[in-house]
């Protein structure tokens, strides 16, 4: 059954009316770690319940930083359904036009012209390093955050340390565990094969529990990167 458009009004913050903000691009302070971890669950709580819960679902189609607002109380919502499809239960992508914002489409796009919300992971690298999704004035071969991450990632899960990645405006202000599981959930999630990357239902169970020391992380790790 063909997908359905979307559409939806900018809303206001909870707590006073005013406009959300993005939580990160230019002007924009220095957030601290508790903040970018409330950040990254409240954003995949969102995606997970239009993806999971939603009957029909919706395929957001547009997933980046400027997407995700905060309100007064730094809560994240997910903006911006112009892009978005209404689907049946059953299906997991749309097939459509090109869409989304370059540099957080998921790598299978361009050849299967299947739309995901993949791109969230692209989010998530943003949190920890505070890098750009595309960034022109890098170094040839490290303008995309999640080619340049690759490399850098495998290291950390293996040997544990975070500097190379980690924003380091931070200066190791971090909890280690939850830093490195957020890390693992980004790397789940940008797995060159489509069907090894978690449902965003798993990421929301990975982020709520960056705390706990039971939390099922067997499918993450450096395979496939």
């Amino acid at each position: 059954m063909p997908s359905h458009s979307l559409r939806a009004q900018p809303f206001p913050s909870k707590s006073t009316g005013a406009p959300a903000r993005p939580p990160l691009g230019r002007g924009r302070p220095l957030m601290d770690w508790p903040t970018r971890v409330k950040i990254a669950a409240g954003s995949a709580r969102g995606l997970a319940y239009l993806r999971e819960d939603c009957h029909p679902r919706i395929i957001h189609g547009d997933i980046k930083s400027s997407n995700i607002l905060l309100n007064d109380n730094l809560e994240a919502q997910v903006a911006d359904f112009g892009l978005a499809r209404l689907t049946e239960n059953e299906v997991t992508h749309v097939s459509m036009r090109v869409m989304g914002t370059f540099g957080y489409l998921a790598s299978e796009y361009a050849s299967t012209g299947k739309v995901t919300d993949k791109s969230f992971r692209v989010v998530l690298l943003e949190l920890i390093t505070s890098r750009k999704p595309v960034d022109t004035s890098r170094p040839l071969g490290d303008e995309s955050l999640v080619e340049w991450s690759r490399p850098l990632l495998n290291r950390v899960i293996d040997e544990q340390e975070f500097e190379e990645l980690v924003d380091p405006r931070l200066i190791g202000d971090y909890d280690d565990v939850e830093m490195f599981r957020m890390i693992e959930a980004a790397v789940a999630c940008i797995r060159h094969s489509a069907a090894g990357r978690p449902k965003m239902g798993q990421v929301v169970r990975i982020l709520d529990s960056l705390t706990l020391n039971d939390v099922d992380l067997s499918n993450s790790g450096r395979r496939d990167l």
